[in-house]
């Protein structure tokens, strides 16, 4: 049986608009409040038209089309 690739993400096609981010920081705060010993982190993912990736991958909020969710320890 092939051994499947894992990636570290939860899910990586969110649309990158304004409301999602909102509602991703709405759950970091409850996360908090709830004392989880976990927290969302946001990476921007697909990056538009004219665009490049920086070093290590990374892109800014207005270059990308797309959030990759992680979780990750507080």
């Amino acid at each position: 049986m092939a051994k499947a690739i894992g990636y570290g993400h939860l899910t990586n096609r969110i649309p990158n608009n304004f409301f999602t981010r909102w509602l991703i920081k709405k759950a970091n705060i409850n996360m908090k409040k709830a004392n989880s010993a976990y927290r969302l982190k946001i990476r921007y993912r697909k990056p538009k038209r004219n665009c490049k990736y920086g070093w290590g991958g990374s892109l800014k909020r207005e270059e990308a089309k797309r959030i990759a969710l992680y979780t990750e320890l507080r």
